[in-house]
């Protein structure tokens, strides 16, 4: 149950905040001479505030959708961690009712978020349009490791929870992403967009390979 807890705490967190930094990118563009004051240390703190409580609201629902069930057959699952549907294919009884909860929990947030991302994106589109062609490649150059970062951690994220209570030998591959490889390759594709890091990679390189 603290594994089952804790995974979805972090994992909500990361989506309110994949929430919060697309709401920066449209201020950033939509909004560029009221960034200073709208994006304010303040409004930053309250974003992570909300994120952290969105994050332990969503992770305390599963939590109480499991802790509950009776198991009392096999305590072994098909998963690398303890997860709600796996859970409920321990339990011996009628789970149908809590995995439409699961869906009405996990599924459905993930896939709001994930239509207020899109929709946030459109805007940004739409704001762009007008901009010459110079102004739009670096304005939507901003977003990409935004975007990477969503699909990367939303796609399998929603292929598991948006549908019926059931467990498939695929979970585990599609799980990976949004609890491992995503977060893990978040550094690098935020950085890569720094040119400081881009210059320090290249001379490590010319080191590498034996040139001064």
């Amino acid at each position: 149950m603290t594994q089952l807890f804790t995974m979805h705490f972090f994992g909500g967190i990361e989506v309110f905040i994949l929430t919060g930094m697309a709401y920066d990118r449209y201020v950033a563009i939509c909004k560029p001479l009221h960034y200073t004051i709208i994006m304010s240390r303040r409004r930053c703190d309250a974003l992570i505030a909300a994120s952290c409580a969105g994050g332990f609201l969503h992770s305390f629902g599963q939590f109480l959708l499991a802790i509950f069930l009776p198991y009392c057959g096999p305590n072994e699952i098909d998963h690398y961690f303890c997860d709600v549907y796996p859970l409920l294919n321990l339990a011996c009884t009628d789970t149908r009712r809590i995995g439409f909860l699961v869906i009405a929990n996990s599924g459905l947030m993930g896939l709001v978020t994930f239509v207020v991302l899109l929709m946030s994106y459109a805007v940004i589109l739409y704001t762009v349009r007008s901009y010459s062609v110079e102004n739009r490649h670096k304005a939507l150059s901003t977003c990409s490791s935004h975007i990477t970062v969503v699909v990367l951690f939303f796609a399998p994220l929603l292929f598991i929870y948006i549908r019926p209570a059931t467990t498939l030998p695929e979970d585990k591959v599609f799980a990976l992403f949004y609890t491992i490889i995503a977060p893990m390759l978040n550094p690098l594709i935020y950085t890569l967009r720094n040119m400081e890091m881009k210059n320090a990679i290249r001379k490590l390189w010319s080191q590498i390979i034996g040139h001064p």
